[in-house]
């Protein structure tokens, strides 16, 4: 059974799922309590509405939808139990992403949905311009991290986030939060592994690392792992040196650094 000790307190928290029962509606409503700081970027909703196969014709209910403050991008949520059949997600998954999506009628019920959850004010002319010109993405999150269904996910281009609950014996709860989940970039740039130092990469072109460790290192999330860089400067170019014996970037490709509006960066294969 996992548990999390909380220093600061001197208590442990065991994963509730191993202590207690909860559904997928009590998950729900635990990730819209907690939504400003799992989804900063995002204004986050009950998505309630039919959502029709273009290919197949069959209509499948997901359960939340991210909508980006800037309004230039949106996702549809299914919120899932682990111990819930893989192929059940992959069928829900399958019609979101290939999904028709009325934008007039998504529209209005967005700005419903975004006055009650988010005392947002939304225009119906600019939901109705993002519904209609930008597809969703689509985005899995569950109470418990499975490999077969983040590789299945992931075949299908679906995001995976975890969503772990823990609880301690007077009631109170944490969270733990891990996969991927959406980040909006406020800065990116090309690396490349170094041709003779494996555990070397170069960042291209101009990047502001705005957020530094004692020492001048950096902190980049890869692959759900947190890493450590020297960061350093030499004839014009940046360089990154691993902190650590193993490099978990291959030397065989190029990535992508970007730097988030939190001030977090992370690497993804380019």
């Amino acid at each position: 059974m996992a548990r999390i000790l909380i220093a600061a307190e001197s208590r442990w928290y065991d994963e509730l799922r191993a202590v207690a029962y909860y559904s997928e509606s009590e998950m729900e409503r635990w990730i819209l309590q907690h939504a400003k700081s799992l989804f900063p970027h995002h204004f986050v909703i009950p998505f309630k509405k039919d959502v029709v196969s273009r290919t197949t014709a069959t209509p499948k209910r997901p359960d939340l939808a991210l909508i980006r403050h800037d309004f230039s991008a949106w996702s549809v949520v299914e919120v899932e139990l682990e111990e819930h059949p893989l192929s059940h997600v992959l069928d829900q998954t399958r019609v979101f992403a290939a999904g028709s999506y009325n934008a007039p009628e998504v529209a209005e019920y967005a700005r419903k949905q975004l006055k009650k959850f988010c005392d947002k004010t939304a225009s119906l002319k600019r939901l109705s311009n993002l519904f209609s010109k930008h597809a969703p993405s689509v985005l899995v999150l569950v109470d418990r991290h499975a490999t077969e269904w983040q590789e299945e996910l992931s075949r299908a281009g679906v995001d995976f986030c975890i969503f772990e609950i823990y609880k301690n014996v007077v009631g109170q709860f944490v969270y733990r939060t891990y996969g991927q989940y959406p980040a909006v970039p406020a800065e990116e740039a090309h690396c490349r592994p170094h041709a003779s130092i494996s555990n070397l990469v170069e960042v291209i072109g101009n990047f502001t690392f705005k957020k530094l460790r004692k020492g001048g290192q950096v902190e980049v999330v890869y692959d759900q792992y947190l890493t450590r860089w020297d960061l350093f400067k030499e004839e014009g170019k940046q360089y990154l040196r691993l902190v650590g014996a193993a490099n978990p970037l291959s030397p065989n490709a190029t990535y992508a650094l970007f730097r988030d509006k939190s001030e977090n960066y992370f690497f993804r294969r380019s």
